[in-house]
């Protein structure tokens, strides 16, 4: 992926903010705006899919091929005003390091947690970490909500095994995988489904 389609645009829109965390460099993040649709298509499938995604220490390539994402479906998760997408930069070299996508489902104290995004030749640097945090941290503080959950291929067990030492546990609820919506990818199995992990973010009495 070229660094040149990767970098932070610099509009009166997209003031960032530095949050401290566990990395040696803190990621500099704001809410992603329909201009950021063209980098953070290019970012997310070189992270799930194809060569690019084997750099990283785990990738789903094994299991689906095709797309993730396209620019389409970013600018409709832009558009709704029940979700978000927070992009993340490296503070100096204002590059495009990675992404996660939030969805706030009122009606279950829910937020929705998805393509969770760290450069492949970035990632094992503390960067997921680092972007889950933020993540939460913005439910908690901007939505109503109890619960995050989360969705993931079933056959990835070391993704699973990584949130599950974030504090997320197994609900073994299963849901299907879209199959024939090629917009999500072309699966390479025919057993392929997605378990659904949470969290509990409630404040104790």
């Amino acid at each position: 992926m070229s660094d040149a389609n990767i970098t932070e645009s610099i509009t009166t829109e997209s003031i960032e903010h530095t949050i401290g965390g566990g990395v040696d460099v803190p990621l500099t993040h704001r809410v992603a705006i329909l201009s950021d649709c063209e980098s953070l298509n290019l970012l997310v499938n070189s992270c799930f899919r194809g060569e690019s995604s084997c750099q990283g220490w785990t990738t789903e390539d094994a299991f689906v091929g095709g797309q993730r994402i396209d620019v389409q479906m970013l600018a409709d998760m832009i558009n709704d005003n029940t979700s978000v997408i927070l992009v993340f930069f490296h503070p100096i070299k204002k590059m495009l390091i990675g992404c996660v996508y939030l969805k706030h489902k009122s009606a279950i104290k829910t937020a929705y947690l998805g393509i969770l995004t760290v450069r492949p030749d970035l990632q094992t640097q503390g960067y997921g970490k680092f972007i889950m945090s933020v993540a939460e941290n913005y439910v908690v503080n901007n939505w109503n909500v109890e619960y995050i959950e989360m969705t993931v291929i079933i056959h990835r067990t070391e993704l699973i095994a990584y949130y599950k030492r974030r504090g997320y546990t197994n609900t073994d609820r299963r849901e299907p995988f879209p199959i024939h919506d090629i917009r999500c990818g072309i699966p390479k199995r025919t057993d392929l489904e997605f378990c659904v992990l949470q969290k509990c973010v409630k404040t104790p009495k």
